[in-house]
Formats: structure tokens, C-alpha cells, sequence
């Protein structure tokens, strides 16, 4: 059996078809549901099905796990991290038979779940809701260290969002010489050291962002105030030099450069921010929000590549 994260008290796990009749007895009761906009499944063999078809473990890397004791192996309810692509948030969530509220589970749980979000899967921040009525909830997720943002309408509901950051991730300011260790070896690599400058590097208004994990570079971006004259927009900015190491590739690290870097230009007045993609990376940046535009062209010494776009 894999367990995905434990507690003294707990361990969580994939769900297996066998849960079945626990999930059809935990949705069944009204008072589990109260504050969801979920059913009560209509049988056993409808929550197999839903079981059989949960994907989310292949799809995303993560999903709801069952929680179980360490001493008995019962089944208490469930809890976990769910990605929402069209948002590119993942929220943890939880749910337990009634018999077991008023134990801790909820938040033993939600705090593992929290750490392996955050030490295994690097994930940078995540995310929680809960009914406005919920207070039950709201202090399992105050007993977790997450920070209320705001009340919000969640499908229909009314309902508080709150959110913790990764300790161990910091985005800030650094020189262009100090984005170099990752410049070179991710942009530039088998060339001089010298051919990671680049034009503006060092400009009044260009900035550079680099993105520590534990302390330890692992991605850099810059800035550059430059306008392109296929836009009409009068203040944009062009994004150059964008890359992760390769240890630290596929935790979502370059989409938190990008979105951190958009967040400031937004602020300095910038209507537009553009760039030359990498053929490679095109994929990557539509998922971002930006378009094409234009035909193909190759950068010597890189190669094809694409204008892309986004209006702020």
C-alpha cells in the first residue's frame, strides 16, 4: 500500500474501489454535505463508478487521499490537494463521517496533505475555501496557518478563501550577473559565460527576478521596458531570459516567474508584456494566457522561434 503522507495518528493513501462503501455512507448523511454543492450518491455501485473513473492522480500529480488510523486502518473520510486547471490553483480539501468531527482529524490531515503539497510536490502555494458558516472549517484552516483573503461566491455559495505560501520558495530582485548560474547552463549552454548578457541587462528600468528554492537559485526572468512596434500600446514591456534549472523543472516554477513578473509590470503602468518564445516553450506560454503573433523566425545560435503577446 503507498502512503502519501502520515501523522502519529493518521497515514493518507490513494483511494481503491474498495473505499466504495464508505464514500456512499459518508455522502449520505445531510450534515457531512450541509455546506457542499455535492450529492449523496444514489448507490454503492455509483460510487464505485466514481471511483473507477477518479483520474486525478495520473492527470495531476496529486488528488483527495482516503484518511485512515494507523492503529485500526479505518477509514475516517478523506482529504487532500485538487488542481483546478482552468485557475492553475490547487486547494486542499477534507470530509469525514460524523463520528469522527471534533478529533483533530481534519486538521492533522489538512496539514499533511500541506506538507507533501509543498515538500514533494514544490508547490508554491495553496489554497482553501469554506462556507461562511463553516466556522468549523475556518478554524481548521486558521489551526494550519492559512490566511484568510476574502469572501467570495464559490458555485453558488457564499465562502472565505484563504491561501499559505511555500517557506521554503522566495521570488525577489537580483542583479543580471547573479541570474547567470541559471542563464548559462538552462539558455546558454556550451557557450561563453559572457554570451548570457544581454542588451538592457543593465538598463534604469529593467529588473530581474529570481526564484529560491531553500535558499538555492532555481529560476530567473528580467524585465525590460522596451516597446514593439507591432503593438500599439505606448507602455509594454518585453520578458527575456526566463529559465529553471533542470532539477527544478516541472514544479510549476517558470508559471510562478511569468505570473509574478506580469503582477509587476501591471503595477508600473505596463498594457502590454511580449517576448520571443522558444519554439519549445510556446506550449508553456499558451497555457499562460499568451498569443502568437506573426510568423516563425530564428534567433542565431538558438533557434525558431515565436512572437508572443499579452494584454494586461
Amino acid at each position: 500500500m503507498k502512503i502519501i503522507s502520515q501523522t502519529n495518528r493518521l497515514y493518507l493513501r490513494p483511494f481503491s474501489v474498495t473505499d466504495a462503501n464508505n464514500f456512499y455512507l459518508l455522502n449520505k448523511n445531510p450534515e457531512v454535505l450541509k455546506y457542499t454543492d455535492d450529492k449523496p450518491f444514489t448507490s454503492i455501485n455509483e460510487a464505485k463508478q466514481f471511483l473507477l473513473n477518479y483520474k486525478e492522480y495520473e492527470q495531476h500529480n496529486m488528488g483527495r487521499w482516503a484518511v485512515c488510523d494507523k492503529k485500526t486502518d479505518q477509514f475516517l473520510g478523506w482529504c487532500g490537494l485538487k488542481f483546478h486547471p482552468n485557475k492553475n490553483k490547487v486547494e486542499v480539501g477534507y470530509r469525514f463521517y460524523k463520528k469522527y468531527w471534533n478529533n483533530g482529524y481534519a486538521t492533522e490531515s489538512c496539514q499533511a496533505a500541506i506538507y507533501y503539497g509543498f515538500k514533494n510536490l514544490k508547490l508554491k502555494t495553496i489554497y482553501a475555501h469554506a462556507h461562511v458558516d463553516n466556522y468549523a472549517s475556518h478554524k481548521v484552516l486558521e489551526k494550519c496557518n492559512m490566511n484568510y483573503i476574502k469572501t467570495f461566491n464559490y458555485t453558488g455559495m457564499p465562502a472565505n478563501l484563504y491561501k499559505i505560501e511555500n517557506p521554503d520558495i522566495e521570488i525577489k530582485q537580483i542583479t543580471a550577473l547573479q541570474t547567470y548560474p541559471v542563464r548559462h547552463p538552462v539558455l546558454r549552454t556550451g557557450r561563453p559565460i559572457e554570451d548570457c548578457k544581454l542588451t538592457f541587462d543593465d538598463h534604469q528600468d529593467t529588473f530581474h527576478l529570481g526564484l529560491y528554492f531553500k535558499n538555492k537559485l532555481s529560476g530567473v526572468v528580467s524585465l525590460m521596458k522596451l516597446n514593439n512596434e507591432k503593438f500599439e500600446e505606448q507602455n509594454q514591456y518585453r520578458l527575456r531570459g526566463m529559465g529553471v534549472l533542470e532539477e527544478f523543472q516541472g514544479y510549476g516554477f517558470g508559471r510562478s516567474l511569468v505570473e509574478t513578473a506580469q503582477t509587476i509590470v501591471k503595477q508600473k503602468g505596463a498594457k502590454l508584456l511580449w517576448f520571443d518564445a522558444r519554439l519549445i516553450a510556446v506550449g508553456f506560454y499558451k497555457k499562460l494566457g499568451f498569443t502568437i503573433i506573426g510568423d516563425q523566425f530564428e534567433v542565431p545560435k538558438v533557434g525558431p522561434h515565436y512572437v508572443m503577446y499579452k494584454r494586461l
